[in-house]
């Protein structure tokens, strides 16, 4: 499948897109949004188009593929409610799309995994409040693993950084 050579066409959809003024909501909600995406040339550009012809920033993307099944676009964006619904409609009916599901990035179904090193010597637990499963015996020059709820894990992570992480990464888990 291709990205077909009309592809402007598939971003328009409501005569509201073309008035951003009839779309403006204070709310910066969080999103995460799980795309089902054939693997295609174009297909990127075209996820990314909807986003940037509403006037929404991506946070992060990230992609996965298993074979035999269309890949997963991992993407984190700010909007209000309003607009949101407006981008998961406009990507529904992009040609290559299988699916989308949407979830607020404060969703406890939205789940995440972090690695974070940290120098040796350096004793770290992740902070109390943070509700995640972990591992690692960071003062042994172990890598902390941690698993929880996104925002759980982005506190961890924040908190390693903050006591001076080398490195870190994140990933978002795909919906269950």
């Amino acid at each position: 499948m291709t990205v077909p050579d009309d592809a402007p066409d598939c971003f328009a959809d409501d005569e509201a897109v073309d008035e951003p003024e009839q779309l403006e909501d204070d709310d910066d909600t969080r999103w995460v949004a799980f795309v089902r995406a054939h693997d295609t040339t174009g297909s990127l550009a075209a996820l990314a188009g909807v986003f940037a012809s509403r006037g929404v920033s991506i946070g992060s993307l990230a992609t996965g593929h298993e074979v035999g099944s269309p890949g997963l676009v991992v993407v984190t964006f700010r909007t209000g409610e309003r607009r949101q619904r407006l981008i998961t409609r406009t990507v529904e009916r992009l040609p290559m799309v299988g699916g989308i599901v949407v979830r607020r990035a404060d969703d406890l179904g939205v789940r995440a995994a972090a690695v974070v090193h940290l120098p040796q010597g350096l004793a770290f637990e992740p902070p109390e409040h943070a509700v995640v499963r972990w591992s690692g015996e960071t003062a042994l020059g172990e890598p902390l693993l941690v698993e929880g709820t996104l925002v759980d894990v982005e506190s961890v992570v924040g908190a390693a950084q903050a006591a001076g992480a080398t490195a870190d990464a994140l990933v978002i888990q795909p919906p269950a």
